[in-house]
C-alpha cells in the first residue's frame, strides 16, 4: 500500500427509498462541505431512506452495524474482492466487525464530523482496478488533500440526516463521488463506474436500510 506524505490533521441522479428516481442536486438535502469535495464529478450517487428515529440514535445504528446486518451486501463484495484476497492484496472481512470501523483500517479518512447532522469521509486509490486498488493510506485531512497522483482517483462520502414533514422522521442519505486525479485516470475509471454504480447503489442501500433496522 502506498504511504501518502506526513502533515497535521485538521463527503446525479440515483434511486430514493422507494425505488424512484431522485436528483443529488436538487431539494434542501445538498451537503456544502461534500459539493466543494465532489466539483462537477460525472461519477456520483445518492440513496436516501427514510428513519422513524432521533438522528443521534441513527449515527449511533451506523457505527455499530456489521456485515451480518447487511448479508446480501457481504456477499456480493466476497465475489467482487474474490480475485483481490486471492492474490493476497486484501484480506478477508470480519462479517462481526462494524463496517464503518473496516472502512476507516482499510484508509478511509473522516473529514467532517458533524454528528449528528453529517459525517463526511474521504479515501484514494487506483479503484479502478479489479484486483489491487492501492489504497493510501494519510497522516491527517491536510495530506489527504494535497495528495494528486494522476494515476489515482479520490472517493468522499457523505453520510447525513435531515427531518422530513413527518415529526420524529429523517431522511438518512448516503451520498458519494469519485474525482479521478487526471484526464487519464477518468478514462479508466468510466468503464468501472458502468459496472460498479448498481452495485455501489445496493449495498448503499443495505447499509442504509441495516441502520435503520437498528
Amino acid at each position: 500500500r502506498r504511504k501518502a506524505p506526513t502533515s497535521a490533521p485538521t463527503s446525479a441522479g440515483s434511486l430514493n427509498s422507494r425505488g424512484a428516481t431522485v436528483d443529488a442536486h436538487q431539494g434542501s438535502s445538498r451537503s456544502t462541505a461534500f459539493e466543494a469535495l465532489a466539483g462537477g464529478t460525472q461519477f456520483r450517487d445518492r440513496i436516501a431512506v427514510r428513519v422513524s428515529a432521533e438522528p443521534a440514535e441513527i449515527f449511533e445504528a451506523l457505527r455499530i452495524v456489521t456485515l451480518h446486518d447487511m448479508r446480501l451486501a457481504w456477499l456480493l463484495g466476497e465475489v467482487r474482492y474474490l480475485p483481490a484476497r486471492l492474490t493476497g492484496h486484501l484480506p478477508r472481512a470480519n462479517p462481526a466487525k462494524p463496517f464503518f470501523e473496516t472502512l476507516l483500517d482499510s484508509g478511509t479518512m473522516i473529514l467532517v464530523d458533524d454528528t449528528p447532522r453529517e459525517i463526511l469521509t474521504g479515501s484514494a486509490g487506483t479503484l479502478h482496478r479489479v484486483v489491487d486498488q492501492a489504497a493510501v493510506r494519510f497522516s491527517g485531512s491536510e495530506a489527504f488533500r494535497r495528495f494528486d497522483d494522476p494515476e489515482y482517483e479520490k472517493l468522499f462520502m457523505s453520510i447525513r440526516v435531515e427531518p422530513t414533514e413527518r415529526q420524529g422522521e429523517q431522511q438518512l442519505i448516503l451520498e458519494h463521488a469519485t474525482v479521478p486525479l487526471s484526464e487519464h485516470a477518468t478514462r479508466r475509471f468510466r468503464p468501472y463506474w458502468f459496472v460498479i454504480r448498481p452495485t455501489g447503489a445496493f449495498v448503499s442501500r443495505q447499509l442504509l436500510k441495516a441502520g435503520a433496522r437498528r
